[in-house]
């Protein structure tokens, strides 16, 4: 395992935080090595969402800062789907069930012209059930497992290196593998996910990460007029010629990946009751991934605390949606220019230092 030249920075994690952050970083002229145990962490594991008015806007506690944050990386994954050769699944097709959701629903439309997007109302397609459907044309998707592909290679045509290993412990400048190697470099970014917790012995912030599984299931089903449908906690998405349901939202002590019958049973049940086809669908896959959350839901990005060591972890549900944001941010922080003060208070590590 060797690098053709010692990095400026090295990222921990091949996730799409970690290689949005390392694209944008090489990007700027810096010399990025990136280090990856090979496992399917969450980013594999996702729906891929790109949403900022259903999973930010929609919530009137969300600081308008963060929401910001997001529709600007919505706008970012535009550019990068022309850049690094892959589609961008849209509109999304909100349905409202119950007379709580379409009230929710209808203050979404109003928060939404308010940022100057569109959500419209529109006739439930044929074949689902709902009293009341809205569009919303900027809500996206992305398939998940090709897209890490397609950001690996942008990565590696920029310059960048990939070093497959598994990091045992971490320094000032240094990372250790547990291979016994040691690399050093100006500049650490821990974009590991949940993983990033082993760490918190040695950075209190990643203390305050906790797992969150989610589970997902893959049926064999003719793919939907609309290609994301999402109602409530769920989502339907038309994906590889079938359809794929997400997603459960389980809060761990510990975290375990198993696929458990009873929320995918759940899942399913709610799905069905929406798209009644579904209840003959065979399932082909079904899997779990664990996002990584903080107690305000908001994601440590920046300056750890330990020299030379930044976080970009605790994404929760938006890991997908903000990875270009958060890779711009980095390279802009790194790089000592002057960023939103109410934004950077928000994102801060040290909030958790303690």
């Amino acid at each position: 395992m060797t690098l053709s030249r010692d990095p400026s920075i090295l990222i921990v994690g091949g996730g799409p935080v970690g290689l949005c952050t390392g694209i944008a970083l090489l990007k700027d002229g810096h010399r990025v090595a990136l280090v990856d145990s090979g496992a399917q962490g969450a980013g594999w594991a996702s729906g891929g969402m790109l949403a900022p008015l259903y999973e930010m806007a929609a919530d009137p506690t969300c600081p308008d800062p963060y929401v910001q944050f997001a529709l600007k990386s919505a706008e970012h994954w535009q550019e990068l789907a022309r850049t690094c050769a892959f589609e961008l699944q849209a509109p999304s097709l909100f349905l409202a069930r119950t007379q709580v959701e379409l009230e929710a629903m209808l203050s979404l439309q109003r928060r939404a012209d308010e940022l100057g997007l569109e959500v419209v109302s529109v006739c439930v397609p044929a074949g689902l059930t709902a009293p009341a459907a809205f569009q919303a044309p900027s809500e996206r998707s992305l398939d998940p497992r090709g897209t890490l592909k397609n950001l690996m290679n942008q990565f590696q045509s920029l310059g960048g290196e990939l070093l497959v290993g598994q990091v045992d412990a971490i320094g000032p400048h240094r990372l250790d593998l547990v291979n016994g190697r040691t690399f050093e470099a100006e500049t650490i970014i821990l974009a590991n996910g949940f993983g990033a917790s082993s760490f918190g012995q040695s950075i209190p912030a990643l203390k305050a990460l906790s797992p969150v599984k989610g589970q997902m299931v893959r049926v064999a089903h003719k793919e939907l007029a609309s290609p994301i449908v999402r109602a409530g906690r769920i989502y339907v998405l038309s994906r590889g010629g079938g359809l794929v349901i997400g997603a459960t939202s389980e809060p761990l002590a510990a975290p375990v990946l198993s696929v458990d019958v009873d929320p995918v049973l759940a899942l399913l049940a709610e799905a069905t009751a929406l798209l009644s086809s579904l209840a003959t669908a065979p399932t082909v896959e079904a899997w779990a991934g664990l996002r990584p959350d903080t107690p305000d839901h908001l994601p440590l990005v920046g300056a750890s605390g330990v020299d030379g060591i930044y976080l970009a972890t605790g994404t929760y549900r938006n890991g997908w949606l903000l990875a270009p944001a958060i890779g711009t941010y980095l390279s802009q922080l790194i790089s000592g220019k002057t960023l939103d003060q109410a934004l950077m208070n928000l994102l801060a590590p040290e909030r958790f230092s303690s």
